[in-house]
């Protein structure tokens, strides 16, 4: 085990000026957990070695990596609803890629604008939809939100493809379904808020609703006037057929051109085209006060913790407005803030309900980087994933795999806490046992030599333990279990083997703190 301390002047490529590096070994494994798919012995000396704001810096700039097109057929000759390839590609990228933050951002942005296969079938629909959060993850959440709009999946998704402009003789209406789940899920809530997350209360102290359903109607005919885009070879229609590659596009015969009376007394003018109005509407939902503490709420649960205090949210929700949604700089306000470091030195302790359980996705990924794993191309960790409540691309309902709003017991929120179970933490266990003692599928390997190298010394090697999986900051009952679980064992292998099942099926593993 190399210092707690590491205190190192270098200067790195990419960067302008040497940098002073001052991190514990806690401190690196605990941001790595926040920021990353899990830390490795390899990024936490590399995190000490470079600083948080280098590091950042570094993944900013990473290359993006990519998941696979699929094609828009099967074998068959039929519509090809196989997502295995892409799921697949997305754990190799989480467990192998080199752009750790920007995926994890992606993964939050997802699960924020969801799109499911419950109602998009298209395998190839994926990868495109994917790619926006990837492209996206550092650019301004104005970006994201309009690239999602006039995204053919969630055209399909939330039916704002081929939504056309009310026809008085055919008793026809916009559809609103994607104008109150942009309102209601991506942008504003459904209350509106404090800078630090608190309600707006009017003066009978009640809660101000952020829009009427009368709002839903006029924002519906706001984003009336697109159709999916034209597929190779084909003829374009005013309604085309669903296409997933490329962005929608306008068709202005079916845009509603009147005046629409939106939220907070807001009006678009009449006369505008279909992507006049968009931009119109994303300005004023930019604009509105509430959105910064509920979009930045949700990204910090997904980073760093299910309950941020107050003054968290409303530190994060001023980088937010004072940039105009730039995500480089709410990521790093989200990473970087003093409540998301506290607890980083060594033997200081966490914030009381800080932290979040380890979704599916997040769990699987982190213990196999932890594990020195390998991830192939024809991987099947999606089924453990699906067998855990979170089936990659699939989630149940637009409110995602599981609601930021979920509380556990105690009054606290614990979103992850939704598709835990008896049976999901039995599982989860059985899962670490799979990857310690057989193997999760043809494609995927695991190292425990830099563990069973250190079995000589089974204090050392629990020690370590700690160091890779619980920022080094295991309890002393927990490292008791580990070690009483090593000494019971008669090889190397299995001491180590002992040891980490211990460790990894711990609550102290699976809820990020």
């Amino acid at each position: 085990m190399k210092k707690l301390f590491c205190l190192l002047l270098i200067s790195l490529p990419g960067f302008s000026q040497t940098t002073t590096a001052l991190m514990t070994d806690r401190a690196a494994a605990r941001f790595l957990d926040q920021a990353t798919w899990g830390p490795t012995p390899g990024s936490i000396t590399a995190l000490e070695q470079m600083g948080i704001t280098n590091w950042l810096e570094m993944q900013f700039a990473a290359p993006a990596s990519d998941l696979p097109d699929q094609p828009l057929l099967d074998s068959a000759g039929k519509n090809n609803t196989n997502l295995a390839p892409v799921t697949a590609a997305l754990f190799q990228n989480a467990v192998n890629g080199p752009d750790q933050l920007r995926q994890r951002v992606a993964l939050a942005l997802s699960e924020i604008w969801v799109v499911s296969q419950t109602t998009v079938p298209s395998a190839y629909a994926f990868p495109p939809y994917w790619r926006i959060f990837r492209d996206t993850a550092f650019r301004s959440y104005r970006d994201v939100l309009k690239a999602v709009t006039l995204s053919p999946a969630m055209g399909t998704y939330l039916n704002m493809a081929n939504n056309n402009k009310a026809n008085a003789a055919k008793g026809t209406a916009a559809n609103e379904n994607y104008a109150r789940e942009l309102m209601q899920l991506f942008t504003l809530g459904l209350n509106e808020l404090n800078p630090d997350g608190s309600p707006v209360l009017d003066s009978s102290k009640n809660p101000v609703p952020t829009y009427t359903q009368a709002q839903v109607t006029q924002v519906a005919k706001v984003l009336t006037g697109w159709t999916y885009p034209t597929a190779p070879g084909a003829t374009a229609k005013t309604n085309n057929p669903a296409y997933y590659f490329g962005k929608m596009i306008e068709v202005e015969t079916e845009h509603d051109t009147t005046a629409k009376a939106i939220f907070n007394n807001l009006t678009i003018p009449a006369g505008q085209t279909a992507e006049q109005d968009l931009d119109t509407l994303f300005n004023d939902l930019m604009a509105q006060p509430t959105m910064a503490p509920f979009v930045s709420k949700q990204l910090i649960q997904h980073l760093t913790t299910s309950n941020p205090s107050p003054a968290y949210i409303e530190r994060v929700s001023h980088v937010f407005t004072s940039t105009d949604g730039d995500m480089k700089s709410i990521v790093t306000a989200i990473l970087s803030d003093p409540e998301a470091r506290a607890g980083d030195g060594a033997g200081a302790p966490v914030n009381a309900g800080f932290g979040h359980l380890r979704e599916p996705i997040v769990f699987l990924s982190s213990m196999l980087r932890g594990l020195n794993a390998t991830v192939g191309a024809s991987n099947t960790l999606n089924g453990y994933s699906e067998e855990l409540g979170q089936n990659l691309f699939v989630a149940p309902s637009v409110f995602s795999y599981f609601s930021p709003q979920n509380q556990i017991e105690g009054g606290l929120l614990g979103p992850e806490f939704a598709i835990y179970s008896t049976q999901t933490a039995s599982d989860r266990a059985n899962i670490v046992s799979t990857a310690l003692y057989g193997t999760l599928d043809k494609t995927t390997t695991v190292s425990l030599s830099p563990f069973v190298n250190r079995a000589g010394n089974v204090s050392d090697m629990v020690n370590y333990i700690g160091y890779v999986f619980v920022h080094s900051g295991m309890s002393s009952a927990l490292t008791q279990a580990a070690t009483a679980a090593a000494n019971a064992q008669t090889t190397a292998l299995t001491k180590a083997q002992a040891a980490l099942y211990v460790v990894l099926a711990s609550n102290e593993y699976q809820v990020v703190h």
